[in-house]
């Protein structure tokens, strides 16, 4: 519960520090497809398949200007999240994570990770490799809200 409580502070100050030239970029970037939430539902690490757990839940909520990444195991509890900044130009994906928690975060926090990326209908395709040479092969679906 701790962990819960300190990521919602850690969103709620960084969510608040936009400038005006923050507000530019979420207005400009409106007509994004990225927009919403999205569930991962298949992905390869270091050219691996990876077994999502049976009962986590990994979504990424995605606004005009910020992303946040967030593994939830069945009973809710948030074992791994990563959130701050990125930028869409055309195909290329561009996540900078400025806060979160877990070994990852740790690993590439404050460092830009680029990717490809491809929506397919409902489906996003999200591929590169992270700051720290570690391969990645992710398919999101989007949420659609019931």
């Amino acid at each position: 519960m701790a962990v819960l409580v300190s990521l919602v502070a850690v969103v709620a100050f960084t969510s608040g520090r936009s400038t005006a030239d923050d507000q530019k970029k979420a207005e400009a970037m409106t007509g994004n497809k990225l927009v919403g939430t999205w569930k991962m539902v298949k992905a390869k690490y270091g050219g691996k398949e990876y077994d999502i757990p049976e009962g986590t839940t990994e979504f990424k909520h995605v606004t005009p200007a910020h992303f946040m990444l967030a593994a939830i195991d069945k009973d809710g509890i948030v074992h791994a999240a990563i959130g701050g900044p990125y930028a869409l130009k055309g195909e290329k994906y561009e996540e900078t994570p400025e806060y979160g928690l877990s070994e990852v975060f740790t690993n590439i926090k404050g460092k830009p990770q680029s990717f490809e990326c491809k929506v397919e209908g409902a489906k996003w395709y999200h591929n590169g490799t992270l700051s720290n040479g570690f391969t990645i092969e992710e398919v999101w679906e989007r949420v659609e809200p019931k």
